[in-house]
């Protein structure tokens, strides 16, 4: 009920003109900070050291007075100075996560966020042509990390939204064979998942010379959509495809429309800026991005720094498509790959974050690295409770997705190093996929 309420005032909101969309999420911005001051007492000793006032903070400009979040001080200050002192945590939901960058990360989020967050993901979908009655099909995670319950219940969603899954972190050539086929099958007006998997199926397509399968929409995410890597998925799924910008701890902040100029900010739901040493860049340049999520009042996000880049877009350009919410012109850095087990499977890069992200505790960070076949080298950060014996248990599960015969060199280090680019890239692999030279 009220997730649809939500819907329903997004729908309306996103064709306001760019001025009054810019008041309305400087109104969220007030009411957030003025929250966070009297009840975060990180912030409140943040703004008192910084001499500044809750009512020094009213327009979009004004939270550059603010220091940046970082996923250290998120870390450190998690349960008790970042968390509001009138939220219940047993009434809060938990997210965890290690992301792209390959640092188990933990949030909390509140019931109104949620039904925002999901409200934004009822709009994007629209926004590709795809309505909440419209057959769906997601290759996804699915049932990684998850509890019997929480399957159930992703299980009963799925029926009620006419969405169907499929698992693709453990893809060969039988099972993309069979999800070509329930695709076709089905006929959904949308496919949603993960830039890798649809490249991947692409490739396959085109190597194989499959039947063609005809798919209304796509809708990739997860990770950086290369243009030649967009017209192959188009070109044998016969399709139009629309990039999506998320994450675990927002879901989805910016959605590409039907003229394909660029992503719309989810504006009522965030605040993106896009940094170059602290500072604004300027249209056309490549900048960090930092978010300050809106909705969020039981562990407000106020300029975090969720480690990705992206190119920005004049804040007052006018889309075609006639909605007023700002754009990104793309996003950058975030490239993942697949890693190839000796059991033939083709493992998305994405499927590591969901497996680490349960062992938080135990690797504070990692990278992932396959040069020749049948062999991973993996580079482990000890987290501040490691231990062997569960390592061991992390390793197990590894063999059990990658296959027994997999050769996986592990090395402990003090630090991992950045990409050229300034990104941690957790997934890397310098593999070649050739079905053409599999025997089908």
């Amino acid at each position: 009920k009220n997730v649809k309420r939500c819907f329903f005032e997004l729908e309306k909101s996103q064709w306001l003109k760019n001025k009054e969309v810019i008041n309305l999420q400087e109104k969220k911005l007030r009411q957030l900070i003025n929250h966070a001051y009297h009840h975060v007492p990180y912030y409140r000793q943040v703004m008192d050291k910084k001499g500044i006032r809750p009512s020094d903070i009213k327009t979009i400009q004004d939270l550059q007075k603010l220091p940046l979040l970082s996923k250290k001080e998120i870390n450190n200050n998690l349960y008790f100075d970042l968390f509001s002192d009138n939220h219940n945590k047993k009434k809060v939901k938990r997210i965890t996560t290690s992301g792209s960058t390959g640092s188990p990360f933990i949030c909390f989020v509140d019931r109104y966020q949620l039904e925002m967050r999901w409200a934004a993901t009822l709009r994007g979908h629209q926004m590709t042509g795809c309505n909440f009655a419209d057959k769906q099909v997601r290759l996804w995670h699915q049932t990684i990390g998850l509890s019997f319950s929480q399957r159930f219940k992703e299980k009963i969603d799925a029926f009620l939204s006419r969405r169907k899954f499929i698992p693709v972190f453990e893809l060969n050539i039988n099972n993309i064979r069979a999800m070509l086929k329930t695709i076709k099958n089905y006929k959904p007006k949308l496919v949603d998942g993960y830039a890798e998997a649809f490249n991947l199926i692409a490739q396959f397509m085109s190597d194989t010379k499959v039947d063609t399968v005809n798919v209304p929409s796509i809708l990739s995410s997860a990770q950086y959509l290369p243009p030649e890597t967009r017209s192959k998925i188009e070109e044998q799924l016969n399709s139009s495809v629309f990039d999506k910008y998320g994450s675990r701890e927002f879901s989805g902040i910016a959605y590409e429309c039907e003229q394909h100029n660029g992503l719309h900010i989810v504006a009522e739901n965030y605040i993106v800026e896009i940094l170059k040493n602290g500072k604004p860049v300027k249209p056309g340049e490549l900048g960090e991005v930092v978010i300050t999520d809106l909705n969020n009042f039981c562990q407000p996000f106020v300029r975090y720094c969720i480690g990705d880049l992206a190119v920005a877009e004049d804040i007052n350009k006018k889309c075609a498509c006639g909605r007023g919410l700002p754009l990104i012109k793309n996003i950058q850095g975030r490239v993942q790959s697949i890693i190839v087990g000796s059991n033939g499977r083709y493992i998305p890069g994405t499927f590591f974050s969901h497996l680490f992200k349960d062992y938080s505790y135990l690797v504070q960070q990692y990278k992932i690295e396959q040069i020749i076949k049948d062999e991973i080298n993996l580079s482990v950060v000890k987290g501040l409770r490691f231990e062997s014996k569960k390592f061991d248990e992390l390793l197990s599960q590894l063999y059990k997705y990658l296959g027994e015969d997999t050769k996986i060199n592990c090395k402990y280090v003090e630090k991992i190093n950045l990409t050229k680019v300034g990104k941690h890239q957790a997934v890397l692999s310098k593999l070649k996929l050739d079905f053409q030279s599999i025997k089908l």
